[in-house]
């Protein structure tokens, strides 16, 4: 039995051509996709491992604090999370960089984590010093350095802090 010479022909050559050059185009689009989910789903896990770290924080520091108030029995309200607002992201061309927003947002709230738990009329008192924390405090994230500056700061159940970036010196 023969096998026939379907190589020679060009209707079988245009065919197996278009098949090659179809892989090729699936190929590509599926590396884009798989791209652009795995990009998502960096920035998921990372901003659910910043959410799981201040989570952890929040409890060790109320946990701490509510020991203290126990032995104490104080009256009055406590700060119970931190809300942070960055003014400038536009001017740094920072503004669609999600993960380094993240990372900045998980240096400042590292820095003010100790607010957490305290009576708000004790974190009136210390305010400078909470300020003085943030502003004293060079942010490294990869090869860029940040100087917080807070503009505005609101002491309530929940610490609101305004704050202006800008590029730190070398």
């Amino acid at each position: 039995m023969h096998i026939p010479p379907y190589h020679k022909r060009p209707s079988w050559q245009r065919f197996l051509a278009g098949v090659a050059i179809g892989t090729i185009i699936g190929y590509i689009i599926f590396i884009y996709m798989f791209g652009e989910l795995q990009e998502k789903w960096i920035e998921e896990n990372l901003a659910l491992r910043g959410d799981l770290q201040n989570l952890n924080q929040s409890y060790e520091n109320l946990r701490k604090n509510h020991e203290t108030l126990d032995q104490q029995t104080k009256k009055g309200l406590q700060v119970k999370e931190i809300n942070i607002e960055f003014l400038n992201l536009k001017e740094l061309n920072i503004d669609n960089d999600r993960i380094m927003i993240q990372q900045l947002e998980e240096a400042v709230r590292t820095e003010a984590a100790h607010a957490v738990g305290k009576n708000i009329n004790d974190m009136a008192d210390s305010i400078d010093l909470l300020i003085a924390t943030i502003e004293n405090k060079t942010i490294n994230i990869d090869d860029f350095k940040f100087q917080a500056e807070i503009q505005r700061i609101i002491v309530s159940e929940t610490l609101y802090l305004s704050i202006q970036l800008k590029m730190a010196d070398s």
